[in-house]
């Protein structure tokens, strides 16, 4: 049964490519509906974790975003009393959850909240965001969306903004290259969407990752033009 399962998922996976933007995103829904979030890996990024805490990035202070959060390890870790963190995703039970987890942490919510928010279409705040963390996002877009991404950023990015994207992932089967989610990337890729509003300012493709993405996934930091 586990393994029929199993099956039907993949082929879930295999079809999504040729969905439509709605149903792209009532496919998300059903991935948090039916608790398949094989992508969470229970904690913070290793390599978020390093370049902050190990090699003390220093953020810019003020507002920052982390899209398609989930339960919001990252929003949490990145919150300061100095950076207010919002963590957004389309799925209301990632909201609930994150929410329920900050406060089983008894973090402040005037520190990081959490929204049920569409990236591509939500309000953007006057003074923009000054940080933002994009990981196992852009991945999960289909092909077709990544220009409306790279100019979505821009456009919520204040001047001088950091984006802190880790690539993911960099390395697969070529024969499954137009399947997805995840989809795969490259630098290059990153490169031509972001090139135009933005700095590359720090890459490291020695990392701390997880043990199952070693060699798959780069951090890297991003300035706003």
């Amino acid at each position: 049964m586990a393994d029929a399962q199993q099956n039907h998922h993949q082929q879930q996976q295999k079809q999504s490519v040729r969905l439509d933007s709605d149903e792209y995103q009532k496919f998300w829904l059903h991935l948090w509906d039916t608790k398949t979030t094989r992508w969470d890996k229970g904690d913070v990024s290793p390599a978020l974790r390093e370049l902050i805490s190990e090699k003390l990035w220093q953020l810019p202070s003020g507002q920052g975003i982390v899209p398609g959060c989930g339960r919001g390890y990252d929003a949490m870790f990145l919150a300061s009393p100095t950076l207010h963190m919002v963590g957004a995703d389309i799925s209301p039970i990632a909201v609930k959850t994150a929410t329920k987890l900050r406060d089983e942490k008894q973090i402040p919510s005037n520190v990081v909240e959490f929204k049920e928010l569409d990236f591509f279409g939500f309000d953007v705040p006057e003074s923009k965001y000054q940080v933002a963390y994009d990981y196992t996002f852009l991945c999960a877009l289909h092909p077709s969306m990544r220009a409306k991404w790279g100019a979505r950023y821009a456009e919520i990015m204040a001047p001088g903004g950091h984006l802190i994207a880790l690539m993911f992932p960099l390395d697969k089967d070529p024969e499954e290259r137009n399947i997805g989610p995840p989809f795969l990337l490259s630098k290059d890729e990153y490169h031509r969407l972001l090139d135009e509003n933005f700095e590359l300012i720090h890459y490291d493709p020695k990392c701390k990752t997880h043990d199952d993405r070693v060699g798959v996934e780069v951090i890297t930091v991003w300035r706003r033009k």
